[in-house]
């Protein structure tokens, strides 16, 4: 079963960086970062359940949720800055999700770049616990 997940990894980076860079923009390279982190930190999730002992296995798991939380981080600054840029709501609204009635909410009264504002805050929230610890870890490596 180990090898399966580690092809669908495979497939999975290869699908996603296509999609990505179909055409090269400035934030399509930073939604590229924030993907091919999250890529990583699932093959360092992967080494860490199925090769690492114990020790090992306890920080490449910390290593990787510090990596996938700082991907979601990045990610969601990413989708707010593009509603403050563009000054509407369209990428948050889909399908009849909470999110997306808030969204509507916003975007019947203008207010799409405070929105987008706060998911930038939001993001910036999810991403910091992840810069803390990867910064913490730095003088470590030297």
């Amino acid at each position: 079963m180990r090898w399966f997940f580690l092809a669908f990894i495979a497939l999975l980076a290869a699908a996603g960086n296509a999609a990505i860079f179909e055409s090269f923009s400035t934030s399509r390279i930073a939604a590229g970062l924030a993907f091919n982190l999250f890529v990583f930190s699932l093959l360092v999730i992967w080494r860490a359940a199925y090769f690492a002992e114990d020790q090992a296995k306890a920080r490449l798991l910390i290593l990787g949720h510090a990596m996938l939380t700082l991907a979601a981080g990045i990610g969601i600054v990413i989708i707010g800055t593009g509603v403050v840029l563009s000054s509407s709501c369209e990428s948050l609204i889909f399908g009849n999700k909470n999110i997306s009635q808030v969204a509507l909410y916003f975007q019947s009264y203008g207010y799409c770049r405070e929105l987008g504002l706060a998911v930038i805050i939001f993001g910036l929230f999810m991403a910091y616990p992840s810069l803390r610890l990867f910064i913490g870890i730095a003088p470590r490596f030297n």
